[in-house]
This record gives structure tokens, C-alpha cells and sequence, in this order.
């Protein structure tokens, strides 16, 4: 990701104050990282404002800040911003609400709470309470957050909605484009109850260029106009958006140059290349042995594409993505050497044929030995899926059969949801799947999600039980919805009567064109593969009428009209 380096600049002041009120309840905090950090994770910025009713609201806050700032950045590099945001304020909700109904003294732990997370050219808002989040933006000046707030009656509110208050909470959530210039300020209602609006959008303005000012005036404003509850302010401004020029990301990616082709015997920083694995137009892979005799895969870039950066890029995310997938039942990333001399990447060698060789030389498997060989599959994409990463290749050659069981190599169709987040300063190489195996939405436009990998695992179960594919040989040529719409799912129970039609069933549900018609959850379809659903089972003892009784009716008839046009020539 070294490529991608954010060039996001802010200036930013914060502060705090107990104003007329003997404790400081709000709390505000800030994280603004550089490198990878800053790239992947982006500059949080956060406050909030203790239930003044709760004996704990200090400690709520507090907890809320700090829980916050340091969990979000532990957070996968491969997660989205809000995946990763609404984890942690989840996670924060429920120690909070736990705290206060396991409390001896019968303290509630509720805090308001507004977070701004800034990446690469975007604002990523969470908010829960009356802590407001405004943006000033040329001379437009708007409150971004609603207040949760409901009214009893013309003097008194009462807060609707805190972080500890239920065992779920409802987050509100905005994204905004940023632009430079751009002044963002997330204040507490110890500020904006009490400044009049047309004063605190004058203020902001004035100020915008002097953020230590703006926010020092804020409190003296607040407490000019009798602020009576604690006052907190944070003010951050736009100074250059993140996203790195193509200049700078060819140049990051240029640092290391192609290998050449390679041939056995020849050694490479150390690793001596045994035999070629694999040549194609866009890479090669080679079965290499490190100092210790260890066997490795080496995969280099083909030199085809030594000038063109959206390869480049997605070469090098390949082995980003491999080295952040742990898991049993996917290949490992090894690091390579230190003094590496040019660009490649190693995984670990594993031992046993491909699913293709396998299919090749036993034909159909047996069902038990397909549905537990999926099993191993399914637990390997889901650590991808863990991380909010899409494999999106998943097809024979791409699955090694080693002693410990199916494993899955090559991530270079991945799609990784944190990392479309950043902006890249070119056109990125998309490299679909193989067509035979990827989910028809690839191609037709449909949205692509987790639902995708599990249809292309279906084409892979399909395939071990018949040898044949479920839509035949016109999938791979079907490019949108309507050529998509006219295929029909062939039941495997043609090919192969072994197949029992529950199980039937469940790759049909599984191989539907339409990702929202397949299973919600992996595991939902491997309960169905491992067991007969039972409303398959009902369905299948249904009498023919009852299960297509405008089947039955057309054929009727059509018998009634041949028995009719047989009798008046029989007549004849």
C-alpha cells in the first residue's frame, strides 16, 4: 500500500472545560497518524458528553473516547470505514450497557457520542446523542447530525438515544466528499444550546483560518451568553485532500524492477528457482527452494507490463492481501528477503494436485467426499470474508488438495473493501474471475458481495458431483441480465441420480442468478448440504398437482385436444 500513501493535511485544535459546573463530564479526543495508519485508517476525531443524570457520566465519556480511538485503528487494514467505525462503537455500547446493569450502586454509564473519520478525500460521520457535527463550506454553514433528542414540553428535552443506554444501538452514519478549505467543528450542547446560530456561524468564519482562536472564542462565546453545563469544541480544517498524484504512485511502485524470466538452477536474492509452475501473459510462478532447502512459490509480474501502474498496483496487492488472510485453508504469504533486488512475491509450497487434477483423474466425486472437501472450502473463504475480502477466482486450478486437506492459493482477483475506500490516481486493473466459475453479476452489473463466492463454490460442488457445469456451455458466453435470464439450472440429478433432491435443492438456491435469492450465510448453505431441509422434503412427497398445477392443467389440455383430434380421424 506504500503506493497509495495519503497525502492528507488538516490543521486541527480541540478544547475542554468544566465551564460553570464543578466536573468535566465531556471528553474529546483526537488521533491524526501518519504512513500506513493514515492511508488505511485515515484522522478520528471525536467527542462526548456524559448523561449529566448518571453518577458515571465521566467515566462513560471518558471509556467512549478512548475505547474509540484506540480500537478503530486495531482494526483490519482490510475493512471498511464503517465496518470498522460501527464494530468498535457496538463493542463500546455493550461494555457501556453492561457496566451500568451489573453496577452495585446502580450508576448508568450513557454518553453521547460523534465521531469524524477523515480518508483519503472523504468524511466518514457516526454520530449517537446532542453532540453536533457542522461543516462550513465557502460561506455554506450546516449541522450535518440530528439531535436524539425528544421534546416533553417548551422547556425540557430528554436525551432519546446514548451510547450504554440499550443492548443495541442505532448509529446514524454520513459520508461527504471533502473539499479543500473544508471546516469541520463537533461541538457539545454546552456551545450550540447557547450560542445563537447566526453568532457561532460568524465565529467559524472569522476564524476558519486560526482553528486555536476559533475554538478559544467558541468557549468565551458560550460563557459570555451563561452557559451553564460543561463546554467542548473541536475544529478541523482541510488543507490538502489524500489522495497521492500518478506521479508519486509510479514512482513508489517503480522502486523495485521486473525480474527477468527465469530458469531452473538460476538463484535469486538467495532462492534458487527448481522448476516453472506456471506461464501465462501476465505472470509467472516458480517452485523455489530458500538457504535451507525450505520449498517456496515465487510469482513474478510478466514484463509486458513493466510501464503500465494499474497492473503494477494490483501485483502488489496481491501480496498485501495474501499477508493479511490467516487462516487454515489458505496459503500463506511468506516475507520475502530483506535485500529483495526485484519485484516478486512468495507463498508456501503446498504439496498435492489441484482440484482439476484430481477431477481429471477420479471423475465424479463420491457425495460425501465433494460435500466434506466444500466444508474445508467454505471455512477458508469465510476468513477472507472476515476481512471483507472477496476472492473472486475460485475455481479448480485454484484449489490444491494437500494432506491437510483443500487449500486456497492466488489472490489475484481479490477485491478488498477497505482498499477501494483509497482513491488510486489511476484506472485499477479489475481482473474478474474465470467466467465458467465467477457469479453472473459480474458480468450483468448486479451487486457483487459474499453471495459471489458462494455461487462459484456451488459451480465447484456442482462440478465434483457431475463433472458437468450447472447452466451448461452457454454461461460463459452470457454477458448481460436478459442472456443471463434465459439460461435454466440443470439439476445435477440428471447427470447424476446419486444426487438426492434436497441436496439438489441447495445448489439450485446456492447457483441462483440473483445474489439476494442464494443463501444469506455460508453456513446456512452447508446446513442444507449436510442435512435434508425439511421444506425440500415436504415439497418433494407433494402430489405433482399440487407442486406445478399449471403444469398439470396445460397438460391436460394438450392430452384432451390429442385424444379429441384422434378420435375425429379415427371416426373418419
Amino acid at each position: 500500500m506504500d503506493h497509495l500513501q495519503s497525502t492528507l493535511r488538516v490543521q486541527f485544535a480541540q478544547r475542554s472545560e468544566a465551564g460553570r459546573k464543578p466536573e468535566n463530564q465531556d471528553t474529546v479526543g483526537a488521533r491524526i497518524p501518519d504512513g500506513n495508519a493514515l492511508t488505511n485508517k485515515g484522522i478520528a476525531i471525536a467527542i462526548a458528553d456524559g448523561v449529566s443524570s448518571s453518577m458515571a457520566a465521566r467515566e462513560a465519556s471518558q471509556t467512549a473516547i478512548a475505547g474509540f480511538l484506540t480500537d478503530y485503528y486495531a482494526t483490519p487494514d482490510t475493512w471498511r470505514t464503517q465496518q470498522s467505525a460501527m464494530r468498535v462503537i457496538q463493542a463500546l455500547n455493550s461494555s457501556l450497557f453492561g457496566r451500568s446493569q451489573n453496577s452495585i450502586y446502580g450508576e448508568g454509564y450513557l454518553t453521547t457520542f460523534s465521531s469524524l473519520i477523515l480518508k483519503g478525500s472523504t468524511a466518514f460521520i457516526f454520530h449517537v446523542g446532542d453532540t453536533r457535527v457542522y461543516r462550513l463550506r465557502g460561506e455554506d454553514f450546516e449541522c450535518i447530525t440530528r439531535d436524539h433528542t425528544q421534546r416533553i414540553d417548551r422547556d425540557t428535552n430528554y436525551l432519546s438515544r446514548a451510547v450504554g443506554a440499550d443492548p443495541y444501538l442505532e448509529v446514524d452514519m454520513h459520508t461527504i466528499e471533502l473539499e479543500v478549505g473544508d471546516v469541520f467543528v463537533l461541538s457539545c450542547d454546552g456551545i450550540h444550546e447557547f450560542i445563537p446560530a447566526t453568532e457561532f456561524k460568524n465565529l467559524i468564519k472569522n476564524n476558519r483560518s486560526d482553528l486555536d482562536t476559533l475554538v478559544n472564542s467558541a468557549i468565551e462565546l458560550a460563557l459570555t451568553h451563561n452557559s451553564d453545563d460543561n463546554i467542548s469544541i473541536q475544529a478541523v480544517a482541510i488543507e490538502q485532500l489524500g489522495s497521492a498524484t500518478q506521479s508519486e504512485a509510479i514512482q513508489v511502485l517503480s522502486r523495485l524492477p521486473f525480474p527477468p524470466l527465469l530458469s531452473p538452477g538460476q538463484v535469486i536474492d538467495g532462492l534458487r528457482v527448481k522448476k516453472i509452475m506456471h506461464e501465462s501473459t501476465r505472470s509467472q510462478v516458480y517452485l523455489v527452494e530458500d538457504e535451507k532447502g525450505t520449498p517456496l512459490v515465487m510469482k513474478t509480474p510478466s514484463v509486458n507490463f513493466q510501464d503500465d501502474p494499474a497492473y503494477i498496483e494490483r501485483f502488489v496487492m496481491e501480496s498485501w492481501i495474501g499477508s493479511r488472510i490467516h487462516g487454515a485453508g489458505v496459503a500463506r504469504v511468506i516475507p520475502a528477503p530483506e535485500s529483495r533486488s526485484c519485484l516478486y512475491y512468495l507463498t508456501e509450497y503446498i504439496g498435492g494436485p489441484t482440484l482439476t487434477q484430481l477431477l481429471k483423474e477420479r471423475g465424479k466425486l463420491a457425495i460425501v467426499d465433494a460435500v466434506e472437501l466444500v466444508e474445508h472450502l467454505i471455512r477458508g473463504i469465510r476468513v477472507f470474508h472476515r476481512k471483507d475480502t472477496l476472492h473472486q477466482d475460485l475455481k479448480p486450478d485454484n484449489i490444491v488438495i494437500s494432506s491437510k486437506g483443500p487449500m486456497i492459493v492466488d489472490f489475484g482477483s481479490c477485491w478488498v473493501a477497505g482498499v477501494e475506500e483509497v482513491i488510486a490516481p489511476f484506472t485499477r486493473d479489475i481482473i474478474l474471475g474465470t467466467a465458467d466459475y465467477s457469479a453472473p453479476e459480474y458480468r450483468y452489473g448486479g451487486k457483487v458481495g459474499p453471495a459471489s463466492d458462494q455461487f462459484s463454490l456451488a459451480v465447484l460442488l456442482y462440478e465434483m458431483l457431475t463433472g458437468k457445469l450447472p447452466y451448461g456451455a452457454n454461461y460463459g458466453n452470457a454477458t448481460d441480465l436478459h442472456s443471463f435470464q434465459k439460461l435454466k439450472y440443470i439439476s445435477a440429478m440428471q447427470h447424476n441420480p446419486l444426487v438426492p433432491y434436497w441436496l439438489d435443492k441447495a445448489l439450485e438456491k446456492a447457483l441462483s442468478i440473483y445474489p439476494n435469492a442464494r443463501y444469506e450465510a455460508l453456513s446456512e448453505w452447508f446446513q442444507d448440504l449436510k442435512r435434508p431441509n425439511p421444506e425440500w422434503l415436504t415439497q418433494r412427497q407433494q402430489p405433482l398437482m399440487e407442486r406445478h398445477p399449471d403444469k398439470v392443467w396445460k397438460m391436460l389440455a394438450v392430452s384432451g385436444w390429442l385424444a379429441a383430434i384422434i378420435i375425429l380421424f379415427w371416426k373418419r
